[in-house]
């Protein structure tokens, strides 16, 4: 078992170094020997995402990391396992986007996991700015996929009707709009984002990020 676990090492930390010069910086790639949990990471590419260095345990990692139902169902040996399309989160709460392969010795022990986290986080941040900078999209709703209770009303009119409370900051206040203007259903006539930014003095952007947050509700 312990000449299968080292030529798995062998493969897969070549593999591994292939991959330092070339992923994204927020893209980490983790090299595991299972049969030493408590000191599991021989190699790592961009350790920042999780926070993790050479010599740290198997339990460091992410939570709810569903690679981990490898180390459990051995009952039919296999040489490989991949676990994909799951997510997990860092100690820091940073939500990863992971998959998972454990390599098996012939009698079904896991030996090695090589595992690959996202930071998706950092994908929408950047999404969120290349939407600054394109041009607003054509919308391309008709008159009747607007609800018909707002379509004689004008959106000068209702923003109008909004004054912040006593207790409301200007950035609670704005959202505040925000959230209720969504749910009127505003937001489907032609032009109203940049509307509503002008009424609220800020920046289309800052509506895109308000929406963004009310739709992840």
């Amino acid at each position: 078992m312990k000449n299968e676990r080292d030529h798995l090492i062998t493969v897969l930390s070549a593999s591994l170094e292939a991959l330092r010069t070339t992923l994204p910086s927020n893209t980490e790639a983790v090299l595991h020997d299972l049969t030493q949990p408590e000191k599991s990471v021989i190699s790592i590419v961009n350790g920042h995402i999780s926070g993790r260095k050479i010599g740290d345990a198997l339990l460091s990692g992410p939570d709810d990391d569903a690679g981990f139902l490898g180390l459990l169902d051995a009952s039919q040996p296999v040489p490989t396992r991949v676990f994909s399309g799951y997510t997990t989160t860092t100690v820091a709460g940073t939500k990863l986007n992971s998959a998972s392969t454990i390599y098996y010795s012939k009698s079904g022990s896991p030996l090695v996991a090589f595992c690959i986290n996202v930071d998706i986080e950092a994908v929408v941040r950047l999404k969120r700015e290349l939407d600054y900078l394109l041009p607003t999209p054509v919308e391309t709703e008709s008159a009747d996929s607007i609800p018909r209770d707002i379509q004689d009303k004008s959106l000068d009119e209702v923003l109008a009707q909004y004054r912040p409370t006593g207790s409301e900051s200007k950035t609670d206040f704005r959202k505040r709009v925000v959230s209720e203007i969504h749910a009127m259903g505003f937001f489907k006539i032609k032009g109203s984002v940049n509307h509503v930014a002008r009424a609220l003095g800020v920046t289309r952007y800052t509506i895109y990020n308000y929406l963004d947050k009310i739709n992840d509700k």
